[in-house]
């Protein structure tokens, strides 16, 4: 089970761990970008060659929407390559709507589509509007002046459409038409320049006399985000449709063979800058070590470290000297490190050097500090002694081990190359057996290493499984190499060629993309001969076998010297593996404590029991009444057993008593409390108990209140009548309310908030019911019960404890006062409020923050719209509870940076009627971008079907504050055009 249950999160953390390294891959190659600014020149439509069919297949469909077409393009890629294809444009106008559209074939076969269209307009002020369809996600960003937008529609009607209900709302005037080819080549000779302006870019260098540039971190991570998001939500297709058109398989087939090129061009043409190299070089180191750390200790994860910078330092100087493209270096936290470089061009024995570059170095200085250990014993003796054997001991194993012939290591890398090349199944059926036993070594060793290497391994075994398919086929046929000095556009034009033989009629698109990447070595590249093979093996044999031998013989000569360099060299991962065992025995120890606060309960559980048991006589009824008392928060589920103990201790007397009914009514309430498997199997049968409980304790505290008043029966019906449901609206319901009342005021208590609480709901009800001066009369009884006397009302800052209640009772009533149009009454009870100091903290920020809505509704219904702004504007800066410190406050709006939305409406609705024109569209801005973010955060299952935005207000009150809310949602409605939502609530 244990086995299983690690696979299981192994597994887990694989796929979590791919999908955070290709967003770090994306994000890395787009900013090994080299971008430059994409020039247009007219060209006629003859000179476009094989991309004809495309533009032609969309010449149809713009046609037919009402577009004529002006002219074409031939656009350079703002991709700075060697050798990338130029792209090519028609460009159409509709003189009838005025917008002109430019499409291109497309790069991607996501969602199948054949080319792109790109609807704009321009504006007489600099700016321009762009709508595209389903390509915002991979887009190159355009400078802050063209606003573009993604129309996300099924058809080309659609991405109109969207165009023309956006440009509606842009009240600029539109160039003329004939401008049209000018402004667009401005555009994009310009296009770098704006965004480096925009600090989206910067300026890496010059090529060609002109200016290349580079993405920043920020903008590269969104776009490489975006994309991982896009790609996720689109399923792939394949390109490989059987149509009735011959016209259009052959543009299907141009239009891919285009966008393997360029993407095999622009892949080509990465090339870190040199401060990538460094920064992920640094970042990269610092994460290995944390992670090592927390495996080795420091010590270990700093010696560990330097062998593979090391290792990895050989493989970069190899690639330095050999010429290779794009050489980078960087860690990777908790497996090793990697060195990636680019020269498929070179000879076998290159690629076999690089890949021996890398061990050969540790290895040998480990072999040669353990011959000076041998031949110089005092060296041990040295204060820094076991940081050398641990470093020593760390470098033959790590770089012996990536001579084993497994991939991905450095010796399975020799072996494909020089043996599986010319077999690719066998490549297929070895690259599967090394994930085998990664695995197994893994699981045997306990190495999550090695574990998740092998996962990954056995993971990408479906593309071995094409690239030996794919590799055979190439063999076989015999394909030629490419020429030296051909270009690399055609030799990748040919390969695309080679991948679309029937063999692969079932592969997709970005199938073919990938297998075609894998075997581009091979396709540019040359196998090795069998001599060359030979004589490699020799080679890398030797690399194995002759340090094993020099380690032999040290051990034969010196053998105590080279026991005590291991027995060094490893305390260092000993101890840290002791710590380990630290680790996992206080886990051990986290279940032990959660066993032994089970076994505390129970023991509680059996001490309660034992005490009840010893109780005799009238103190039995005493001791099982406190151990209810004790458990009812405690232990919901021994409360139950004692209350149900209780019950039986007291409902055996002839006469009602008030212990009975208290009793009767515990059970009820911890029957309410406890939630066991045997109530939840079967809920009705435990309303009913609960009901029947309730009933039976009305029954016998109403026969005793009709034999003699008694104040502890009094309050203790009130509770059991408050307990029962009295949310729906029953004709008996106000009845209920007032016996509440009524008995609560019978035994009145100083600060008595059951009875204040009690004449609020009763309060609302009689307000529903019309009883407004009866409703206003329970909130004045409430504030006198409460002890709020008028004479209080400057001193609320002394009375901490009461100012929450009584300010709650004063804007209730200032509410009630305001819906029966009462203003100047309603502005004098909140004046206190609005004159509290700002730094006076606590829950008086509610009241207070309730006054100015009051006030606000109290200016509005007067008209007196510069007093309402002012109330709105204050209502906003009091809209967040105050901590009572200064600095947490300052952290809570650092964090919380958002404006209050009901003050919003309040100042929007001000600002319309003092004809504040330019400011009310600020404020409306911001209420429909809140709309809008809260449509934009809800899941997409919850979202409505329709665009329509649902408005945030919502009217939920049936008392006095059902004005108000009615106010602020018809405001909403009229700013943002939402929908209002109907939520019925009874109170």
């Amino acid at each position: 089970m244990d086995l299983v249950l690690g696979l299981g999160v192994t597994l887990i953390v694989i796929v979590v761990l791919v999908q955070v390294i290709t967003l770090v891959i994306s994000t890395n190659r787009l900013l090994k970008l080299q971008l430059w600014s994409p020039l247009k020149t007219p060209c006629v439509r003859s000179a476009i060659g094989e991309l004809t069919p495309v533009l032609d297949a969309a010449r149809t469909e713009l046609e037919q929407a009402g577009f004529r077409y002006m002219h074409s393009w031939r656009e350079r890629s703002m991709i700075c390559a060697d050798d990338m294809p130029y792209s090519y444009a028609d460009v159409y106008h509709h003189l009838a709507q005025d917008v002109h559209a430019e499409v291109y074939p497309s790069e991607s076969s996501s969602g199948g589509r054949l080319y792109n269209v790109y609807l704009w307009n321009t504006y007489i002020d600099g700016n321009a509007l762009l709508t595209v369809n389903k390509l915002l996600h991979s887009m190159i960003p355009y400078p802050n002046r063209v606003w573009v937008q993604d129309a996300n529609a099924d058809d080309f009607a659609g991405q109109l459409a969207a165009h023309l209900h956006t440009r509606e709302a842009v009240p600029q005037q539109r160039t003329d038409d004939m401008d049209a080819p000018a402004i667009a080549q401005n555009l994009a000779g310009r296009w770098m320049i704006r965004l480096e302006r925009e600090s989206k870019t910067y300026q890496r260098g010059m090529v060609k006399d002109e200016p290349v540039y580079g993405f920043r971190f920020l903008p590269a991570l969104s776009l490489a985000w975006r994309m991982r998001l896009n790609s996720w939500r689109i399923k792939k297709k394949t390109t490989t449709v059987t149509t009735l058109d011959p016209a259009l398989d052959t543009a299907s087939l141009a239009r891919d063979r285009f966008a393997f090129v360029r993407t095999l061009c622009t892949l080509r043409s990465l090339r870190a800058p040199r401060w990538y190299q460094y920064v992920s070089f640094t970042l990269s180191a610092l994460a290995f070590l944390g992670v090592g750390a927390w495996w080795w200790g420091l010590d270990g994860a700093l010696v560990v470290a330097a062998v593979i910078a090391l290792h990895e330092g050989g493989h970069w100087l190899a690639m330095k000297l050999a010429g290779f493209r794009d050489v980078q270096v960087f860690f990777v936290p908790g497996m090793g490190g990697i060195t990636s470089g680019e020269k498929h061009e070179a000879r076998p024995l290159t690629h076999l050097l690089v890949y021996l570059a890398g061990p050969m170095p540790g290895l040998l200085l480990s072999v040669g500090a353990l011959a000076a250990i041998t031949f110089i014993p005092s060296l041990l003796t040295m204060e820094w002694a076991p940081y050398l054997m641990t470093a020593v001991m760390a470098s033959f194993f790590i770089n012996g081990f990536n001579l084993l012939p497994v991939l991905p290591l450095d010796g399975g890398r020799v072996i494909e190359l020089l043996i599986v090349g010319r077999l690719p199944w066998l490549r297929f059926i070895f690259s599967v057996a090394s994930g085998g036993l990664l695995v197994v070594a893994g699981m045997n060793t306990g190495d999550n290493i090695l574990r998740g290497l092998g996962i990954l391994m056995l993971i990408g075994s479906p593309l071995h499984f094409r690239v030996a398919k794919a590799s055979s086929l190439l063999l076989k046929q015999d394909q030629a190499r490419p020429a030296p000095g051909e270009r690399f556009s055609k030799a990748a034009r040919r390969l695309y060629d080679f991948m679309g033989q029937a063999s692969f009629n079932k592969w997709n698109y970005s199938t073919k993309l990938n297998v075609g990447l894998t075997i581009l070595p091979r396709y540019l590249g040359r196998l090795p001969g069998w001599k060359e093979s030979a004589a490699g093996l020799a080679l890398y044999l030797s690399c194995i076998i002759l340090p094993l031998v020099a380690m032999g013989g040290l051990m034969y000569a010196a053998p105590s010297a080279m026991l005590s360099v291991a027995g060094q060299g490893a305390s260092t991962f000993i101890d840290n593996d002791k710590n380990d065992k630290t680790a996992k025995a206080a886990k051990i120890d986290r279940k032990a404590a959660a066993h032994d606060w089970e076994a505390d309960m129970q023991a509680q559980r059996k001490l309660r029991a034992e005490k009840i048991d010893a109780a005799q006589g009238a103190a039995r009824v005493d001791v099982i009444k406190a151990a209810l008392e004790e458990t009812q928060e405690a232990d919901p589920e021994d409360a139950l057993r004692i209350a149900r103990l209780y019950y039986a201790e007291n409902n055996n007397s002839i006469q009602p008593t008030h212990a009975h009914a208290d009793a009767a009514f515990s059970v009820a309430t911890a029957l309410m409390n406890w939630s066991g498997p045997d109530d939840t199997a079967d809920p009705k049968k435990n309303d009913a108990e609960i009901a029947q409980y309730l009933l039976e304790a009305e029954a016998i505290l109403r026969a005793r209140l009709h034999a003699q008043e008694d104040k502890n029966d009094s309050r203790l019906l009130a509770q059991v009548l408050q307990a029962r449901d009295l949310s729906a609206d029953t004709p008996g319901k106000i009845v209920l309310q007032e016996e509440v009342v009524t008995l609560l005021s019978s035994d009145k208590q100083k600060e008595d908030v059951q009875l204040l609480q009690a004449r609020q709901m009763l309060a609302h009800s009689l307000y529903a019911a019309g009883r407004r001066t009866d409703a206003e009369t329970q909130l004045q009884d409430a504030e006198t019960d409460f002890g709020c006397s008028a004479d209080q009302n400057n001193q609320l800052a002394n009375q901490a404890n009461n100012n929450y209640y009584c300010n709650s009772l004063k804007t209730d009533r200032a509410w009630l006062m305001v819906s029966t149009n009462r203003l100047d009454e309603a502005k004098q009870l909140v004046a206190p409020f609005l004159k509290e100091a700002t730094n006076d903290k606590g829950m008086n920020d509610f009241a207070r923050h309730e006054s100015h809505q009051i006030s606000w509704m109290i200016a509005t219904l007067q008209k007196d719209y510069k007093t309402a702004r002012q109330e709105a504007q204050a209502a906003n800066n009091s809209y967040q509870m105050s901590s009572g410190n200064w600095l947490i406050d300052l952290f809570i709006k650092r964090g919380q940076p958002v404006s209050n939305f009901q003050a919003d409406l309040m100042l929007v609705h001000s600002q319309r009627a003092l004809g504040e024109t330019e400011e009310a569209g600020k404020t409306a801005e911001r209420l429909r971008n809140a709309v809008q973010q809260a449509r934009n955060r809800m899941p997409q299952a919850a979202k409505p079907a329709t665009d329509e935005l649902a408005c945030r207000s919502i009217v939920f009150d049936t008392g006095w504050k059902k004005f108000f809310q009615q106010t602020l949602l018809d405001i909403e409605q009229r700013e943002i055009k939402c929908i209002p939502r109907v939520v019925a609530v009874a109170r």
